[in-house]
């Protein structure tokens, strides 16, 4: 894993998806796997600044140009807000008993319409999308599965700041006992080594994962115009509470981030000639 190899930009989303390969923007789970090791990173460097208190000066001046640039890229993933490409999105089903039930699904970007509006409205990322498959960018444990949960199994609480709703668990639990809850938690850390991730969660301070969402009645407003309504997956700052927004609107995180691959000048022109003599051949 090597953060400096993955760019970082930060701005519009309209504005800086085009300059990144659609396909490798980073999924929840994986953001988080480097996250998490900037996590370990951050207190390695925490035990040099004890051993130059110490008297080690000398330690910390032969790493210093490294690790200073090193630092840069690492807090900029623990502390930026960063959208994700897995999509989101609320669906109304009509119940049994005449009343209406909301979804929650989340998948990858091929269902994430609020990306692909802007892949669409930019010709070259729909090309270049085309021909560099997720796998390109992203191991197989990345690439997400598609799975709904019904917002009220969920146990939500309304959030009085946001008008979301949400649900939060400490980082030293040691079971979860709401299995949708532990669903979504799963999407966010990886199913792979999660107590120990958690456990190092807490260890570094991180006491609280909390998790936004949509209000229910919002959806159920919008339940007759809308078959189903989109919304930005965004990871918040590594704080005492991590927050993630499963309710995130473009104009509501007007200076987001993206974590992904930046298209260079010249693998574009060699991409767009690719993509237009892939055209000629299929129409010849």
């Amino acid at each position: 894993m090597n953060i400096d190899k993955r760019d970082i930009e930060k701005g519009s989303l309209t504005e800086i998806l085009p300059r990144f390969y659609p396909n490798s923007i980073s999924y929840l789970s994986e953001l988080n796997e480097y996250r998490m090791y900037a996590e370990v990173w951050n207190n390695q460097n925490e035990r040099r600044k004890q051993r130059k208190i110490a008297g080690q000066d000398g330690y910390l001046k032969t790493l210093e140009m490294g690790e200073e640039r090193k630092r840069r890229k690492v807090d900029y993933v623990r502390f930026g807000y960063f959208v994700v490409a897995n999509s989101v999105n609320y669906k109304i089903q009509k119940n049994l008993y005449g009343g209406t039930n909301v979804y929650l699904q989340i998948g990858g970007i091929q269902t994430n319409s609020i990306f692909n509006d802007i892949i669409k409205a930019n010709r070259h990322l729909y090309e270049i999308q085309s021909l560099y498959p997720d796998s390109d960018f992203h191991s197989a444990k990345y690439l997400p599965k598609t799975f709904e949960i019904k917002l009220e199994d969920l146990d939500l609480q309304q959030d009085k700041q946001t008008n979301k709703y949400f649900f939060e668990i400490s980082t030293n639990s040691t079971e979860i006992s709401n299995d949708y809850q532990r669903m979504l938690l799963l999407l966010i850390l990886g199913e792979d080594t999660f107590s120990e991730k958690l456990q190092l969660l807490h260890k570094t301070n991180r006491k609280l994962i909390k998790c936004l969402l949509e209000n229910p009645e919002n959806i159920k407003k919008s339940a007759n115009t809308l078959n189903a309504i989109s919304r930005l997956c965004i990871a918040w700052p590594f704080h005492e509470t991590i927050v993630f927004d499963f309710a995130g609107k473009p104009e509501d995180y007007k200076e987001a981030c993206l974590f992904g691959t930046f298209i260079k000048a010249k693998a574009q022109a060699e991409d767009a000639g690719w993509a237009n003599k892939l055209q000629i051949d299929s129409y010849m």
